[in-house]
């Protein structure tokens, strides 16, 4: 399958990795008018306070010692220089004990602002928050997600990283949406799926066939009509399309298997024919 990068989806998504960076950039390194001030600066004057400081002596001793790099890349910066940026700020915004917004000659952003500018922007990449070691870092959401969706074509790809954000929860429509879509990509693939695992194959398409996907299977004059579906509630309904989106990912991701097998296989005759 062919595969296009994370970048490339989130571009398609309008997510604009690079227009995310600047808006951090800007809330950190540079002054609002009137300020004497930038965010920076304020962190800089409070660094003795980071429980993560180790023995730096100072922000920038900080940012030397450890290697980060956030000042000079602005243009060009992929999502992984995003997410290191985010939690580079997001763990100092968390550690400004001060309220440094009543200094005076201050007139810049607050750390509870930067924050949920830093949220937002994790939940529209499809990143989440995790603790490690007395820190916040973020990580995908779904890994298997990402993965699957450098298969798809770009219609489709952002849609299941998207599958995934708070505000599809409960949205039964768009989520019911995004899994025909996916049924549709699959279908074609249906022989070689029932080739891999029959059991499988035969389970995902009945569930996608009765679970009103792809037919009207709740309407009682509807020829497709399933008496039990149409009385589920909308949590039920809602647990079974989170089940179904988790087996359309399992079935991409074994048929990019399969495809790899087979080049392993064809790799190998060649390493034990030339011995």
């Amino acid at each position: 399958m062919e595969r296009r990068n994370f970048a490339q989806i989130l571009k398609y998504g309008k997510i604009d990795i690079e227009r995310e960076y600047s808006r951090l950039y800007n809330m950190f390194y540079c002054k609002n008018a009137g300020s004497k001030f930038s965010f920076r600066a304020i962190c800089e004057e409070e660094f003795y306070l980071f429980p993560f400081k180790g023995t730096c002596l100072s922000l920038d001793d900080f940012d030397e010692s450890h290697g980060f790099d956030f000042m000079n890349q602005t243009k060009g910066t992929d999502v992984n220089h995003l997410v290191s940026f985010c939690e580079y700020l997001y763990n100092i915004a968390q550690n400004i004990y001060a309220d440094f917004w009543d200094i005076d000659g201050y007139d810049g952003y607050r750390e509870d602002e930067i924050i949920s500018q830093i949220e937002a922007v994790i939940e529209a990449i499809g990143f989440m928050q995790e603790e490690q070691d007395g820190l916040t870092i973020f990580v995908p959401k779904s890994q298997s997600a990402i993965v699957v969706s450098e298969m798809l074509p770009p219609n489709l790809s952002y849609k299941v990283i998207e599958y995934n954000h708070h505000s599809m929860k409960g949205d039964l429509a768009r989520k019911q949406a995004t899994l025909k879509l996916l049924a549709d990509q699959l279908e074609a693939k249906q022989k070689e799926l029932n080739q891999i695992d029959k059991q499988f194959k035969s389970d995902l398409f009945y569930l996608l066939n009765n679970m009103n996907i792809r037919h009207n299977n709740i309407e009682p004059t509807a020829k497709e009509y399933k008496k039990a579906v149409a009385e589920m509630t909308k949590e039920e309904l809602e647990h079974w399309y989170d089940e179904i989106y988790d087996m359309c990912l399992y079935a991409f991701m074994t048929l990019d298997q399969a495809d790899r097998n087979a080049k392993v296989k064809e790799l190998k005759a060649k390493i034990e024919c030339n011995k």
